[in-house]
């Protein structure tokens, strides 16, 4: 079964990582005040409020910042760390199909060369 992706708080706030705790402040203060004007005429904006209100009930409190920060990083560096490794296979592979690939070539032209000049095959 496929694992839950983790919800990116900084990306739903629209901060980078490393934004100080003024920072989140204001873009959860712009957001949420876009957001709450829309709720009573678009029913997605509901739905965004409600995340943008989750990530900053997260991402204001230094404590539960620190925690999600430890399980959200991991996760990321888990995900890119598979994705480098799934490169690196399709590079390898990728090399020894060309390597392969050339080795039947020269081995097609030794023997056509063969054929050439009479040897025996």
């Amino acid at each position: 079964m496929a694992e839950a992706k983790m919800v990116d708080y900084y990306a739903i706030l629209n901060l980078p990582p490393t934004a100080d705790l003024t920072g989140i402040d204001n873009a959860y203060a712009r957001l949420s005040a876009e957001l709450a004007e829309r709720t009573e005429i678009d029913e997605t904006s509901a739905d965004a409020l409600r995340r943008v209100n989750e990530a900053y009930a997260v991402l204001s409190k230094p404590n539960l910042r620190i925690e999600y920060d430890s399980v959200f990083f991991k996760t990321e560096l888990d995900r890119l760390q598979q994705v480098e490794e799934t490169a690196e296979r399709r590079r390898r592979l990728m090399a020894n199909t060309i390597v392969g690939a050339l080795v039947l070539l020269v081995a097609g032209e030794a023997v056509g060369l063969a054929y050439l000049l009479g040897w025996p095959i």
